[in-house]
């Protein structure tokens, strides 16, 4: 009997290199068509730490987001949890083992208050995991923990951008993730709710978690950000700490500030 897809040997050229990492993609491809989105892109995730991604519009950085959670297939490549390879599986399994996003064109459930969205989602993951703490007790804790106890029985149609994805974060965290993709988390926050931000994404690092951040915000990614990725037209064009890519000639040109008008902005 054959073994399970996540059980086959990776691709030449694909194994798993970065043995303190949480998450790592590996040589991964994507095209649409003739168009080619991603193009043998390899990142690496490490537990406690936060890594950057950073790129112009239409760089890939969302796609390669789909990529790690499982909504979009890699033409070529690999993606490792730990020491599995979990290219192969679905969504709700990479879920289960400890991946969480939150997304760049907000996913909230705006007719439910921000207690019931957090709450969902630490019911959803009590559903299946092993952790028998009540649900509303981790769905209180996080919300303080983010810093939305005010608004906690408000309905988040009715909050401001800035907080509805502090809501967005806050179900995130409610399935206790080994991983966590923030995409443009800090878009509509004010200079404080960023600096705030910022604060929580350290204090995250320090119970073990991997955070994977797609800012538009350079300050934000220079200030918390152990090492950074340089996403250009699918393509990684530098990494290093935050020191050393705002030195790269290539970022300078691709995305801090000396690209020609005729390139867009950040995603």
């Amino acid at each position: 009997m054959s073994a399970p897809a996540t059980e086959f040997a990776a691709p030449a050229g694909t194994e798993r290199r970065d043995p303190h990492a949480v998450v790592e993609v590996v040589d991964v491809s994507v095209n649409f068509g003739g168009i080619a989105a991603l193009t043998d892109v390899r990142l690496s995730a490490r537990e406690g730490q936060i890594t950057g991604l950073i790129g112009p519009n239409g760089a890939g950085k969302t796609t390669l987001f789909n990529v790690i959670t499982g909504l979009q297939e890699p033409t070529h490549g690999r993606v490792w949890f730990g020491d599995r390879d979990v290219s192969g599986l679905p969504p709700y399994k990479r879920a289960r083992r400890g991946v969480a996003r939150t997304f760049q064109r907000l996913e909230v459930f705006g007719s439910l208050t921000v207690f019931e969205n957090v709450l969902a989602a630490a019911e959803f993951r009590r559903s299946w995991s092993n952790d028998d703490t009540p649900a509303r007790t981790v769905a209180a804790e996080i919300i303080r923990r983010v810093g939305l106890s005010v608004v906690a029985d408000a309905r988040v149609d009715s909050l401001p951008t800035g907080l509805a994805r502090l809501v967005e974060l806050g179900r995130a965290l409610a399935t206790r993730p080994r991983l966590l993709l923030l995409d443009e988390v800090g878009s509509g926050l004010s200079h404080e709710e960023t600096e705030a931000l910022g604060d929580l994404m350290v204090d995250l690092t320090r119970d073990g978690t991997a955070i994977l951040l797609v800012e538009h915000d350079v300050e934000l990614v220079m200030r918390v950000c152990d090492r950074i990725f340089v996403l250009d037209f699918g393509r990684i064009i530098a990494t290093g700490t935050p020191a050393q890519v705002q030195k790269d000639p290539a970022v300078q040109a691709a995305y801090l500030g000396a690209a020609p008008e005729s390139r867009g902005g950040p995603s």
